[in-house]
């Protein structure tokens, strides 16, 4: 890609016959010539001057046109596409003294350059030996001073790895400030083009990274560099002269993947911008090709890959030929949209100005062309014409964004005063409920009792909570338009904490959490009175929401003329990076969800600042440490007590409340199902254990996961869970999960209690393993439905599996006293003593059966055991010495319920199909033992043992015909939470059946669960 923006010299002479004649041009005065016309050509021999004094050539010359490329031999000569060679031009000159120049610009692949007899240039290293060629190929200009009016010139050449080789483009001969002045001009050429490029390219990719990250930049960017590594490593190869120590195939083959790497992005780019150009699937069809290619160029030697580079660059050439059809053709479909055929004019041109520049580069470097000047304009145009569409592009995108932005500001501004409208609306009615509640509490006839007025606090207390919410709201609005007005007077801040004290102190039922006022008597601060107390809350309530235990205290201290006053808590605590922001406007949105599931609305502490620094203060936090609490510190200025102002506050109660007890919350006392209800808010609290209370159920409270988890294993009969999403600590969803590791959806219904009702919140909970929800605010009577159906669906379930346990049992009764009857039957006729032996067991066994409790599926070890031991008895009575029985129980479990015939079965199965299938004597062994929290059961014959299928379908819970014991066993082990069994056997080695059982649950609990 040599460009030039002087006109080409005009040559009016030529080499003929390997002579050219310029013995009537004049160099200095006439410019330069083209040394074009037909060289002496020697092929496959590389001859030096010496060899031509010599008359050391064995043929005569043929003759090749310069420039040119070796293309294969023809009829009318020609050269063989690879192999070496020698070019010989003789030149007459004028008489001159000048210095002259020749300029070199692309011979492939390697030459060696002789002027007068002596070597004057080269580029690799060329040879008749394929193994000692060293390809290279780097433009170069030389200079020299003839000392005679005959001038030879001789140029080795050799290619083995490229496509065509032989004198490419023409060579310039002229004066040495001619060169010198076009070889100037082209290599500035070549670097401004490249700066362009890369100037372009780094804007491009500035704006994706720095503000708009569309995709189109970030394409469009990596294309225009791309496209400059490419300059740089061809035309005058600036990328080859910095650095000339690089090896030949590592510069080539990087000058093949920045050409491919270049048509890729620009035709993904063409994609993005118009979206309606192709489909997906077709892209990556088109682009499939272009990437084998790099993965050719990657892998392959550089003399394999380039042969078929010339089929990839026409198939480029056609896609971009296509994409312009394509652009044409919806530009005429869009005859209506002005401003979609504006950008595609712009894109066709685009498009056609980057194919007149891919067009020219390859005619260009087969010689066809012999300026690559259009193809220079070509590219010029086209980072004219897509930053224009860009620039268009961003023009609309930033009309849009105003219009929507203008929108968007009168919908801000119908939202607040929606906001303020409806914030007045709700105070109305609200203060109502106030007055009244405060009403009764007042009442002098003390026609109350103790629930009545605790409910009624509740009522007040939370009233006064949503109150203080709707005027946080209120003043948001007003900080936002300026209308927020300050009345400023002495305040006592002990009167003030306090009466936020009182506030607050229902929220802390369920927690070991103190509030305590350390702020000393007559402390006064210059103040709005009801501003105050609003921060006051904020902060206290800020403080409640996330401490479990420990204490809130507030304190002040006097310096100089400010007051500074303390909100501590043994909470939590507050990342150092967020002691800022968090008291920024509404600064949780872009938060991800808080690890103790809190997510307030953000406007609280941001309140707390703006009213604190509008009342002549400063907010912060002063200390914080993850796990051990907080310290919130700010500033009001000091003032003198007002005499009348002291009195009042001295005459004002401290605590309204009566001295009500919020731990004590549970309800024992009933003969119904129990209920759990697990939630932070004390107000849900409270209303859920109102409702419930109507209802005859026991009611247990858990203000925290930890706490529910506690009480689930304090109270084995807990029916039913109501289950809050949000909480500290540990958050609903995780609390439910861990439940369901523990207890089955059918042993344990869930209920989930939530506020966000959105088809994505609801499926996170069923996933989790909850049975249904219910969304807050509770209505009474779909919250009782929900209940009621959940609890009547465990009762079914669990009175359908009773039923289905005693059908299997009943079917293993019969089983078992048909053979023990043929064996005593068998005794009559031959061993009285044997018959009444076995008689006296049989009766042991019934009495079994029949003092055996039908309403319940559990019995005591001891009990199976009996039974065990009255089975084995009979049979070994029967059978003689053809088995040994061995026992061993761990004496400390035989009080553990454990699921009724559980083990018997497998006990007869040993007996009969194990043993009694062999020939000689067998072993049957039964182990007890207690674990760790668990009862291990341990069934061991040696035996025929199990076939294969029949032990797969066994253990993989398949169905079988006949075989009701075994399910049997199963399915009631299936419904004890971490029992398992298992089943091992080998061909006439035996078979070991293992069993476990929990300690806790599935023993007594499950037997109490059945009841």
């Amino acid at each position: 890609m040599i460009f030039s923006l002087t006109r080409p010299p005009q040559n009016e002479v030529s080499v003929e016959k390997g002579v050219l004649d310029l013995s009537s041009w004049n160099l200095e005065q006439q410019g330069v010539v083209n040394l074009d016309g037909e060289w002496e050509f020697y092929q496959d021999k590389l001859l030096s001057p010496e060899d031509f004094r010599q008359g050391r050539y064995d043929s005569p010359p043929a003759y090749l046109k310069v420039p040119g490329t070796w293309r294969g031999k023809n009829p009318a000569g020609g050269m063989s596409s690879r192999g070496s060679g020698t070019y010989r031009l003789q030149v007459l000159l004028k008489d001159t003294d000048e210095i002259l120049g020749l300029k070199i610009r692309s011979i492939r692949m390697a030459h060696r350059l002789f002027i007068g007899g002596q070597e004057e240039g080269a580029s690799g290293l060329p040879s008749t030996d394929k193994g000692a060629f060293q390809p290279g190929n780097t433009p170069y200009s030389i200079f020299f001073h003839p000392d005679a009016r005959r001038l030879e010139i001789v140029i080795q050449v050799s290619n083995y790895n490229f496509v065509t080789g032989g004198i490419v483009n023409s060579l310039t001969l002229g004066a040495q400030e001619d060169i010198t002045r076009r070889n100037m001009i082209q290599i500035g050429a070549d670097i401004g083009i490249i700066l362009i490029l890369a100037m372009f390219g780094a804007y491009h990719l500035s704006f994706y990274f720095i503000g708009r990250h569309e995709k189109e930049y970030l394409l469009s960017g990596f294309f225009l560099l791309f496209l400059a590594l490419q300059n740089s490593l061809y035309g005058e190869k600036m990328f080859q002269r910095l650095l000339p120590s690089v090896p030949f195939d590592f510069s080539y083959k990087l000058l093949d993947v920045s050409h491919f790497l270049s048509a890729i992005l620009i035709i993904v780019f063409f994609c993005t911008v118009e979206s309606h150009l192709m489909s997906l699937r077709r892209l990556k069809l088109i682009l499939t090709p272009f990437m084998a290619y790099l993965v050719m160029v990657v892998l392959l030697p550089y003399a394999v890959h380039i042969r078929v580079k010339y089929f990839f660059i026409f198939y480029l050439w056609i896609v971009m030929l296509g994409i312009v059809a394509r652009m044409v053709y919806l530009y005429i479909r869009r005859q209506s949209q002005v401003a979609d055929r504006a950008e595609l004019m712009l894109f066709i041109g685009g498009a056609i100005s980057l194919i007149i520049y891919l067009m020219n580069d390859g005619l260009y470097s087969e010689n066809i062309v012999q300026s690559n000047f259009t193809g220079r304009c070509g590219v010029i145009a086209f980072i004219v014409l897509i930053n224009i569409l860009l620039a268009v592009r961003f023009s609309n995108a930033y009309a849009k964004t105003e219009i929507l932005s203008r929108k968007l500001w009168t919908a801000n501004q119908l939202k607040d005063e929606f906001l303020m409208n409806t914030s007045h609306e709700i105070k109305t009615p609200l203060h109502g409920i106030m007055n009244m509640t405060s009403f009764l509490l007042e009442n002098q006839e003390e026609n109350l009792h103790a629930g009545q007025k605790q409910n009624l606090w509740l009522i007040k207390d939370t009233s006064t909570k949503l109150s203080m919410l709707i005027q946080d709201l209120i003043d948001v609005s007003r900080l936002r338009h300026g209308e927020l007005r300050l009345h400023q007077t002495a305040v006592d801040l002990r009167v003030a904490v306090q009466i936020v004290y009182d506030i607050l102190r229902f929220e802390l039922a369920g927690k070991e959490v103190q509030l305590l006022n350390q702020v000393e008597a007559d402390t006064w601060v210059l103040a709005d009175e009801s501003r105050l107390r609003q921060v006051m809350y904020n902060l206290v309530h800020n403080a409640i929401k996330h401490t479990l235990q420990g204490s809130i205290q507030i304190t002040a201290r006097v310096a100089g003329s400010e007051v500074f006053i303390e909100v501590e808590d043994t909470g939590t605590g507050i990342s150092e990076e967020n002691h800022a922001a968090i008291f920024e406007y509404f600064e949780q949105v872009d938060r991800l969800l808080p690890q103790d599931g809190y997510t307030g609305m953000g406007v609280g502490l941001y309140i707390s600042r703006k009213l604190v620094e509008r009342m002549g203060g400063v907010i912060r936090v002063d200390w914080s440490e993850k796990g051990k609490g907080t310290r919130m510190v700010f500033t009001l200025p000091l003032v003198d007590p007002i005499p009348e102002y002291q009195q009042a506050a001295v005459s004002e109660p401290y605590a309204l409340h009566a001295e009500v007890d919020y731990t004590v919350l549970d309800v024992l006392d009933r003969e119904g199902q129990t209920i759990l209800i697990v939630d932070d808010e004390a107000s849900n609290i409270h209303t859920l254990l109102n409702i419930l209370r109507r209802h005859d159920y026991n009611v247990l409270i858990a203000f925290s996961a930890k706490e529910a988890l506690t009480k689930l294993q304090e109270y084995q009969q807990v029916d039913l869970v109501i289950l809050d999403i949000m909480m500290p600590g540990t958050s609903g969803i995780e609390l439910c999960q861990s439940l369901r590791s523990r207890h089955s959806i059918l042993d344990l219904p869930i209920l989930f209690a939530t506020v966000k009702d959105a088809p994505s919140d609801i499926a996170l909970g069923f996933r989790a393993g909850a049975n249904d929800f219910v969304t807050k605010p509770f209505e009474s009577e779909t919250l009782m439905a929900r209940i009621h159906n959940l609890l009547a669906m465990k009762l079914s379930i669990q009175e359908a599996i009773r039923h289905e346990h005693a059908f299997h049992q009943a079917q293993i009764k019969p089983h078992f006293l048909y053979n023990a009857m043929s064996s005593i039957i068998s005794f009559c006729y031959t061993d009285g003593v044997k018959a009444a032996y076995l008689l006296t067991m049989l009766s042991q066994y019934m009495r079994f059966i029949l003092d055996m409790d039908r309403s319940t599926l559990v019995i005591p070890l001891y009990r199976e055991l009996e039974l065990i031991q009255a089975y084995v008895e009979i049979e070994q009575a029967r059978f003689g010495e053809r088995f040994d029985y061995n026992s061993q129980v761990d004496n400390s479990l035989k009080a553990v319920n454990i699921p009724s015939l559980c083990i018997q079965p497998f006990i007869e199965n040993a007996i009969r199909h194990g043993l009694f299938e062999k020939e000689g004597q067998g072993k049957v062994a039964l182990r007890i033992q207690a674990g760790d929290g668990y009862m291990r059961i341990i069934v061991e014959d040696d035996g025929v043992g199990i076939p294969a299928d029949l032990l797969y379908t066994l253990n993989s819970q398949g169905e079988l015909q006949g075989s009701i014991g075994i399910q049997n066993i199963r399915k009631r082990l299936d419904m004890i939470p971490g029992a398992s069994l298992s089943i091992h056997s080998e061909a006439d080695s035996g078979t070991k059946v293992t069993i476990y059982l929990p300690l806790s649950g599935g023993g007594s609990g499950q037997g109490a669960s059945e009841e």
